[in-house]
């Protein structure tokens, strides 16, 4: 199972465990330097999950603040 799951499993997604912190905004695909262009920049804690403003459990680092979010 092991060696079939290495060579015909199914690929993973981006963020399968919807993780917020910048590891998991990398391309998939491995390249040198992790992010094509520029590195992201963070607006948020790394562990902002359960926030009451958003649909979603979690709100990755990479999402800016909106008007009525204070900096911490």
């Amino acid at each position: 199972n092991f060696f079939n799951s290495i060579f015909n499993g199914q690929k993973a997604p981006q963020n399968p465990w919807k993780s917020n912190t910048l590891e998991w905004t990398t391309p998939v695909e491995h390249i040198h330097g992790n992010w094509y262009g520029s590195i992201p920049e963070v607006h948020r804690w790394p562990y902002d999950y359960s926030n009451p403003a958003f649909e979603e459990d979690f709100v990755p680092q990479t999402v800016p603040l909106g008007p009525d979010e204070e900096e911490h």
